[in-house]
């Protein structure tokens, strides 16, 4: 065995333990998935880059269900959110996945401004898959399945001028931490130790005949009515997607959530702050729009969202349990402002 072209007679023996004890750390640093992965860096302007993105979508076989302006503190930075389907995935795991599991089909590409370029990052589909995907009979299909997205947002990305980056964001974890995940280190006892679907809690049950398309069209009155009573909380259903006559997703995102969530992760984030880059957190962007679930179970609409706990900490763990003692009001807040979205209140 040689390192770096020297023979390990040639080096201590202490360096050699220390490289040996080093291995399997390294070997686990290795296998850790961040929840966001890094593709490219951009040195063209915002405005170009996203162009240039929306050009590669539509040349792609990804179906573009919606985009969305991140609201950053001080307009400091410019950050979006699209939100896309992959048919390919899709027509793979509807077959044989459960219906609230849909989200591991919603795919989520962050642009944003950081440290003087233009990013774009993923909500990487491989992790968020075995989020959902922990106890399915065809997992091994349904994870192969996302990580054949994950490759075809790649593909897709690069079409964009840019240098291409290969980077797991935290929060990073082991793939197996992913699978049941009902929270991080002590905190779990914030999300009540749920899994997702546990912590898909049933905001409105409706008549099972009424078209899936007819519910999103009063989810979208509903937020409208929101968003004239409140600007800064009112909601917009920002993506949408009908997967069949039982099952459909609603993007959902508001000034206040998004502010929120770049904040606090960015204040937690203080070594990272640049003078160019008061908001470090802007690459969570992808942590964005939250969500609503609509499926049926004994023949009648599931309206859920999941608890904001469970899902904050799935992508904002990185703040620290500090934010989370800090903050541990706002998601209670974000969840209190979408059932009454929902319910038209």
């Amino acid at each position: 065995m040689k390192l770096q072209g020297r023979s390990l007679r040639s080096i201590p023996a202490t360096v050699v333990a220390l490289a040996i004890v080093a291995l399997p750390a390294l070997a686990a640093a290795a296998d850790k998935a961040g929840i966001f992965q890094k593709v490219l860096e951009s040195p063209r302007g915002f405005a170009e880059t996203t162009a240039a993105l929306e050009q590669a979508l539509a040349d792609s076989p990804l179906e573009l269900i919606g985009k969305s302006d991140i609201a950053v503190p001080d307009n400091a930075q410019k950050a979006r959110v699209y939100v896309v389907v992959s048919p390919t995935q899709s027509a793979a795991a509807l077959a044989s996945m459960a219906p609230d599991e849909v989200s591991a089909l919603i795919q989520r590409i962050g642009v944003y401004e950081a440290y003087g370029r233009v990013h774009i990052n993923i909500a990487n589909p491989e992790a968020v898959a075995n989020v959902y995907f922990a106890d399915e009979k065809q997992r091994d299909a349904l994870i192969a399945a996302a990580t054949a997205a994950k490759q075809e947002l790649i593909q897709v990305i690069r079409a964009v001028p840019g240098i291409p980056k290969d980077e797991q964001q935290e929060p990073a974890r082991g793939l197996k931490n992913y699978r049941g995940y009902n929270g991080d280190g002590p905190a779990k006892m914030m999300a009540k130790f749920r899994d997702f679907r546990e912590s898909l809690i049933t905001v409105k049950e409706v008549d099972g005949a009424i078209p899936a398309a007819q519910l999103i069209e009063q989810i979208k009155a509903s937020a409208a009515k929101s968003a004239a009573a409140d600007p800064e909380k009112g909601w917009q259903v920002v993506a949408e997607k009908v997967f069949s006559n039982d099952l459909a997703w609603v993007g959902i995102q508001n000034r206040y959530t998004s502010l929120k969530c770049i904040n606090i992760n960015s204040d937690f984030r203080f070594g990272d702050k640049k003078d160019d880059t008061k908001y470090p957190g802007v690459d969570h962007t992808p942590a964005m729009p939250m969500e609503l679930v609509l499926y049926k179970k004994g023949g009648k609409w599931q309206i859920a969202q999941y608890g904001e706990m469970w899902r904050m900490q799935l992508y904002f763990w990185d703040s620290g349990y500090a934010a989370f003692a800090k903050n541990t009001l706002i998601p209670s807040i974000i969840y209190g402002d979408i059932e009454k979205l929902v319910k038209g209140e």
